[in-house]
């Protein structure tokens, strides 16, 4: 996979802002607190929240498009593994991640299209 442009960065941070303002985005906003979940830390080796990936995004850390759906997917995975299947973080995760594989597939083909 070709490395991201430009103009694939601005679609990313688009993409960034859609998934901060669904209704299902506020428990992955920013890190995990302690304070709320102390083991989590103990637990999840490998945190990430939208927050890290939008200072990711807009530092241009991203080489490929998979290390951002990697990122992303690793929210979703992170949550499921920590919280019970009938917790609001895990039906969170669960609503987010639709939306997100909704919207990734429309961005992946508009890139793709700007590509050829």
């Amino acid at each position: 996979m070709k490395n991201l442009t430009q103009k694939d960065f601005d679609g990313l941070r688009k993409l960034i802002k859609q998934l901060q303002a669904h209704k299902s985005a506020w428990p992955f906003m920013e890190p995990v607190d302690p304070t709320e979940a102390p083991d989590y830390y103990k637990v999840i080796k490998e945190p990430m929240d939208l927050q890290m990936i939008e200072t990711k995004v807009n530092d241009q850390t991203y080489t490929k498009l998979s290390e951002f759906i990697g990122d992303m997917t690793k929210i979703f995975d992170n949550c499921r593994y920590y919280n019970p299947k009938e917790s609001p973080f895990y039906k969170c995760a669960e609503s987010l991640e639709a939306y997100f594989v909704n919207k990734i597939k429309c961005l992946r083909d508009k890139l793709f299209e700007n590509n050829k």
